[in-house]
């Protein structure tokens, strides 16, 4: 049995510390770019320009959004448990943050 917190040993320790640290990174990196997918999303349906450029940047937005959201926390959870949940943690309290200021209330 390694000695350590809870039993765990110096290099699980780290890569767990490590993974939190790239979960908050990544959680921060994905909600800016959700919000700027959201920006892009309704910009393209309330000035209801439907050009081939403006389609490929919703599609995208559409794409980035369910892969911050469902693909990328499935993926990391499958690895450690507390970055996926740091990553979370983070990608929604900063998305509602900007949530709220693209609403503006």
């Amino acid at each position: 049995m390694g000695s350590g917190f809870g039993g765990l040993g110096f290099s699980q320790i780290v890569n767990t510390a490590l993974y939190v640290v790239s979960g908050f990174f990544f959680g921060i990196f994905a909600s800016r770019n959700s919000l700027f997918s959201v920006i892009n999303i309704r910009k393209t349906l309330v000035e209801k320009d439907f050009s081939t450029a403006s389609l490929f940047k919703t599609v995208c937005g559409v794409l980035f959004i369910v892969l911050a959201f469902l693909v990328f926390p499935s993926w990391m959870a499958s690895r450690t448990t507390a970055g996926a949940f740091a990553y979370y943690a983070v990608l929604l309290f900063y998305f509602s943050k900007g949530w709220k200021n693209l609403s503006g209330k």
